[in-house]
């Protein structure tokens, strides 16, 4: 079954993916490729007849007493004009089309991937399957596949102008060369059956060599490596370095007997029979039948040893044409792809009231909800804290609330509507978040906070922002202030922050945007005590007259929030504000307690050092 399943996916029409790839070539930057084309085309047919055939043809001939000195020297004069225009053409596609060329296509194909990974849902990268394929349609890009694709053309395109000329021109010597000739258009066939089999191994391989170049980078990383250097994670690591080798090494063992065999065949009608076929048959005519001549031979064998060459390119370009569509059909089936999450028509107006109703949600996949009928509402202006032990389903509340995903069950109302109704962007825009998972771009500062361009008229909003986080006099320090590059992923001189410093460098961000509501997924887990309450007092500021939802397992936030919700195991279980909950002496009492108990215990040691 899983081979009937993957053999669609194995095959791709060389001709569809190749019209496909020449015609971002042409939207890109059609001059450029144009007199690539040309430049190639001019190249292959000039050297392979002009050059290799008719030359030894004229000379030979004067030779043998069939042409003048004179007339010799004139072709000469000729081909040495046509050697230098062909030359110069050659040099202007090298340096200025083929890297025009090459830089705009490439820049096309780059923007459709981002485009689509842009409007891919959150799902998407947590399914190996699909992640594997958006990895296989970079290689378009990475492992210069349309570039060989369009090269590859113009090669056989100039390639089938020269065999023809030049296999007319044997079979007008004698047609039994064509056998010599036709020998060759097997390696087509070969060859196109051991591509399709490296590419089976590379496809399979994927997965291991993701997870090789995962161990790679981890190690190397500095987040991971205080992990690393004091516990036994590295042990585990090296088990999966060594288990993504070994699985190749079975791969290898499995493709490798079928390609070398169709590689022998490839050499045995590409080289062996033609070369010492043709040689053979035109020594018998010039020797023993004497009715051969001279040139006729020289010419036939250089002939032979062109159209071979041709012949066997032609099957190599072939085939490698059919490897590089094979990834062309990867990148086409990644932009094929359709979201789940579609874009709604109607524009996002102030929010009014947020609703969950009979909400229930499995992640893909997975066969347990993470989210159970759940049911609540906010309203304009309300501090909303959602609370509850780790995994109880707070985080996957705050993604579909942002339609990162969108629910199995059940619906989430704006103002009354569906959000599904509205506009994708323009239901987003009304939020400001915090994740927990929160992330430093290898930007500036500024760029970091606002999240677009920056110049000097929004630098100043940039700088506010990070005041009312509490990490601009930290960022007062750095070489260029706002404008100091982040992390040292592209210079080495890039400032590093620390967990909490980036923390509220995260927050700052909530402060830089115009909102509705604010979502706050554990947005002091890495503060300290006195650090947290300055930022919850600035938050509260900030956030004066908003929506805001606090999601987090420290109950520290909850106590002044208008609402309380008590999740465990994906279900709501309590809903009141703090004092309701006191009373009630449920869940949300006993953690309280427990936590309360915790910090006084905290308080008291450090009053006793």
């Amino acid at each position: 079954m899983n081979k009937k399943k993957r053999e669609p996916r194995e095959k791709a029409h060389v001709i569809k993916n190749t019209l496909f790839i020449l015609g971002c070539g042409l939207k890109s930057a059609p001059l450029a490729m144009i007199s690539l084309y040309v430049s190639n085309i001019i190249e292959n047919v000039y050297y392979s007849l002009v050059f290799s055939v008719f030359f030894l043809k004229t000379a030979l001939s004067v030779i043998e007493g069939n042409g003048t000195f004179r007339e010799l020297v004139i072709k000469i004069v000729l081909m040495v004009i046509g050697k230098v225009f062909v030359d110069m053409m050659g040099y202007f596609t090298n340096f200025y089309a083929k890297i025009r060329f090459e830089i705009k296509c490439e820049g096309y194909i780059n923007e459709m991937i981002f485009n689509k990974a842009k409007q891919v849902e959150l799902g998407c990268y947590e399914n190996p399957e699909f992640f594997d394929k958006y990895n296989r349609a970079t290689w378009v890009i990475e492992k210069g596949g349309f570039k060989r694709i369009v090269q590859g053309t113009s090669w056989v395109i100039g390639s089938i102008i020269s065999l023809i000329v030049m296999v007319i021109y044997l079979v007008s010597i004698d047609p039994v060369m064509i056998i010599f000739i036709i020998c060759p258009v097997f390696v087509t066939f070969f060859r196109v059956l051991k591509h399709k089999e490296e590419f089976r191994k590379e496809k399979e391989t994927t997965p291991y060599e993701r997870q090789k170049d995962y161990v790679r980078r981890t190690v190397l990383l500095k987040d991971f490596a205080k992990e690393i250097k004091t516990t036994n994670i590295f042990a585990v690591l090296k088990k999966r370095f060594s288990s993504a080798i070994e699985n190749n090494i079975k791969l290898i063992k499995k493709y490798g007997l079928r390609v070398a065999v169709l590689e022998v065949l490839s050499d045995l009608f590409g080289d062996v029979i033609p070369v010492a076929g043709g040689f053979g048959y035109g020594c018998y005519r010039l020797v023993e039948l004497g009715n051969l001549p001279v040139s006729d031979f020289s010419v036939l064998v250089s002939a032979i040893l062109q159209c071979r060459y041709k012949i066997n390119n032609f099957a190599r370009y072939f085939t490698m044409q059919q490897k590089h569509c094979l990834w062309v059909q990867s990148l086409q089936e990644f932009l094929a792809y359709e979201p789940k999450i579609v874009d709604g028509g109607i524009d996002t107006e102030e929010m009014e009231t947020l609703e969950f109703r009979n909400v229930s949600f499995t992640y893909p996949g997975k066969d347990e909800e993470t989210l159970k009928n759940i049911s609540f509402k906010v309203d304009k202006g309300e501090t909303v804290a959602i609370v509850g032990h780790n995994g109880a389903g707070k985080t996957t509340l705050s993604k579909l609330l942002m339609r990162l995903y969108d629910v199995t069950e059940g619906e989430i109302l704006y103002n009354g509507k569906n959000i599904k109704e509205y506009n994708l962007l323009s239901y987003r825009d009304r939020y400001a978040s915090v994740f927990q998972d929160y992330r430093i771009f290898a930007m500036t500062v500024a760029e970091n906070v606002l999240m677009q361009e920056t110049d000097e008229n929004n630098i100043p909003l940039a700088e506010k922002a990070l005041t009312q986080s509490g990490v601009m006099n930290k960022i007062e320090t750095l070489p260029e202030g706002v404008n100091t590059l982040l992390t040292k992923e592209f210079d080495d001189e890039g400032a590093s922050l620390s967990g909490g410093e980036t923390q509220k460098l995260a927050i700052a961000r909530l402060f830089a945007k115009q909102f509705d509501v604010a979502v706050l997924d554990e947005p002091s887990s890495a503060l300290d005590p006195v650090a947290e309450s300055k930022m919850y007092d600035a938050l509260a500021e900030g956030t004066k007259d908003k929506t805001v939802l606090y999601i987090s397992h420290r109950l520290s936030s909850a106590a002044n929030a208008d609402k309380i919700l008590v999740f465990r195991d994906g279900k709501l279980i309590e809903t009141g504000n703090h004092q309701e909950l006191m009373e009630k002496g449920g869940e949300y009492c006993e953690m309280f307690t427990l936590q309360a108990s915790g910090y006084r215990e905290e308080e008291s040691q450090d009053e006793a050092e």
